[in-house]
């Protein structure tokens, strides 16, 4: 006849191991569904790639657009700019032959205000 305790450590063997399938099988179901779960991300990577791949491709068109809007702007403001010189300086110049013309003017009538106080305008002008 069998030892009785080797019987229970023969059933309590049996039942570690029945424990351990379960568990394995547990581990094995968890790796499934990982495994499942990354095929779904990477399935759905491959459909957004060739999108998102397409709105950068957009946007850098869009970029290189703006920029060369900015260049044709700066080269506008920069002869604006230079026009805006060229007609100050245009300015002071008329406004110094204002000034000599009005010099002279002022001048003129002075002397002809001159020449009626004193008389002699009237020989000037007969």
């Amino acid at each position: 006849m069998p030892d009785p305790s080797v019987r229970v450590s023969n059933e309590n063997l049996q039942a570690q191991i029945k424990g351990l399938g379960i568990q394995i099988e547990d581990v094995k179901r968890l790796l499934v569904g990982n495994e499942d779960r990354i095929r779904s991300l990477e399935r759905a990577g491959d459909k957004t790639t060739p999108l998102i791949e397409k709105r950068i491709e957009i946007l850098e068109k869009t970029a290189e657009a703006h920029s060369k809007e900015l260049e044709d702007l700066k080269d506008m403001i920069t002869t604006q700019a230079q026009s805006i010189k060229d007609l100050t300086n245009s300015f002071e110049t008329m406004q110094k032959i204002w000034k000599w013309a009005l010099g002279i003017f002022t001048a003129v009538m002075i002397a002809v205000i001159i020449l009626f106080i004193t008389g002699q305008a009237t020989m000037v002008f007969k």
